[in-house]
């Protein structure tokens, strides 16, 4: 009897959630786990409510009540594992979701969904190699599976041949790219259930001749794919970069300009401000890296390397560095490409004026990285055979100087991003971090101790009237509070 009235509150649960009625169910059924509530040992009753919570967005209790569907049914426990892992995954918390997921893969190694989400997070985290390993295993445990079990999953197989291919294409590996792309293609054969559009696979194709440096390539399939799709700003900012490749600078140009007009567009601003660096034509390339920081907060490490790279154009090596210093100093996902190329280029702009010594911990660094490659270990090994030759590090200079900056350009590239006026609504000292309260609405968003840019004297505690700007958490790429400063009292 106890069972069959268990079971009946699942049901009720499940057309509460239908309704959307899910403040209802928490208050109804929220508690099962104090004071031996028999519904605490009915696996579809706690399933039903780790689903409701995971809708709420309560992550203790997503986690609290998954787990116990572990306990219950111990059979399963990769997939509870995985659900609690999907819920950090679409709060874009990638860290936290990979947790997760490895742990169901602990008990279930070939989980086909559980790997493809695994390599999409570390897609996300800027980590090709590892993302590209567990997409591997997703493609070879599909390809062991029986027929039957491949068509249930055939629709996410697409999806792991496509990213497979994408981060094959990012660690040079090219032709095993392509390779991917055409099987991708094979299995995505039914007109009317396409997973991927064939712009999308083209654009991918394209991608991986850039990468070739065969620009002809790169254009046929780029305008192909335009041919498909005109409103697509990812295609024509790649074909921006084909045409460009191929000495075709007009309508490379023409390509950029047009890309960053389109809808996220502003993803393109960074390829265009590189484009007229590279072109020559610096004041433009420092006014489009300059609007793509306040249009695009989300690319911020990525235009903070472009403009250190404009920096080094303008003779100013020591301003590039600072930047991308900054950048090394936890602006960058760990493990990451985006980190090891930050810490590379720091080490080449060392070496270039002579400081050995100095460059010697950032080229170890880019070198442990788990995106590094050959090319960083070698630069490493030359390094270190430098600093180790009779008088090695004896000629570094004592500074680095940058020539002066025009006033058209100091304007652009130290132009700030707009300041936010609010209070803190929460701050936890033990912790480092905090919440600010901005808007009419009363929303919040997230800073940490590290982002405060308090003066002698100064302390945070909640009430206190800030102002800040927004930046974004390079390991969740969520929104945060940053610049963090305190305003004075009115009047």
């Amino acid at each position: 009897m106890k069972g069959k009235r268990a079971s009946e509150r699942a049901v009720e649960v499940r057309a509460l959630r239908e309704r959307g009625e899910l403040h209802r169910i928490v208050d109804r059924f929220g508690k099962i786990d104090e004071g031996g509530s028999e519904g605490w040992d009915d696996l579809e009753l706690v399933l039903e409510l780790a689903r409701t919570y995971s809708l709420v967005g309560n992550e203790a209790r997503v986690e609290q009540f998954f787990l116990r569907c572990v306990e219950l049914n111990p059979r399963r426990a990769a997939l509870y594992h995985c659900q609690i892992g999907w819920y950090f995954q679409r709060k874009k918390r990638w860290a936290r979701a990979l947790t997760w997921y490895d742990r169901a893969l602990e008990t279930f190694q070939g989980y086909h969904l559980c790997l493809f989400r695994k390599g999409y997070c570390l897609e996300r985290l800027h980590r090709p190699r590892a993302a590209a390993d567990a997409f591997t295993g997703a493609d070879e445990s599909y390809c062991a599976s029986p027929p039957e079990q491949q068509e249930r999953g055939r629709g996410i197989q697409i999806q792991v041949l496509f990213h497979l291919a994408r981060n094959l294409r990012e660690t040079g590996d090219s032709e095993r790219a392509r390779s991917a792309l055409d099987r991708c293609a094979n299995l995505d054969d039914r007109p009317g259930e396409r997973v991927i559009r064939s712009e999308h696979r083209l654009a991918s194709y394209g991608e991986t001749y850039l990468r070739d440096e065969d620009h002809q390539a790169a254009i046929r399939c780029l305008e192909e794919a335009r041919g498909l799709d005109q409103s697509s700003s990812v295609i024509w900012e790649r074909l921006g970069r084909a045409y460009e490749q191929g000495g075709r600078l007009g309508d490379a140009e023409a390509a950029l300009r047009r890309s960053t007009e389109l809808a996220k567009g502003e993803v393109a601003l960074v390829a265009l401000g590189s484009f007229l660096r590279r072109a020559g034509r610096l004041p433009e390339a420092a006014e489009v890296l300059g609007n793509a920081l306040e249009r695009h907060p989300r690319g911020e490490v990525q235009i903070r390397m472009e403009i250190a790279e404009l920096q080094i154009a303008l003779k100013r090596p020591r301003s590039a560095l600072e930047e991308l210093e900054r950048l090394a100093g936890g602006r960058v996902p760990p493990g990451s490409t985006l980190a090891a190329a930050v810490e590379s280029r720091i080490a080449e702009v060392l070496i270039e004026h002579g400081q050995l010594s100095r460059a010697l911990p950032y080229l170890r660094a880019a070198s442990e990285q788990e995106a590094a490659g050959e090319p960083e270990r070698k630069r490493l090994d030359d390094l270190l055979a430098r600093l180790e030759a009779p008088q090695g590090d004896s000629v570094e200079s004592t500074s680095i100087v940058d020539e002066p900056l025009h006033d058209d350009l100091a304007r652009v590239l130290g132009r700030e991003r707009p300041r936010i006026e609010g209070r803190v609504a929460s701050y936890f000292a033990d912790r480092g971090f905090g919440f600010i309260a901005h808007g009419e609405g009363g929303e919040t968003i997230f800073f940490h101790v590290s982002h405060c840019e308090l003066r002698a004297g100064e302390a945070l505690a909640a009430g206190q009237e800030v102002s800040f700007v927004v930046g974004v958490n390079q390991r969740n790429r969520r929104p945060q509070g940053e610049k963090v400063r305190l305003r004075a009292p009115a009047g």
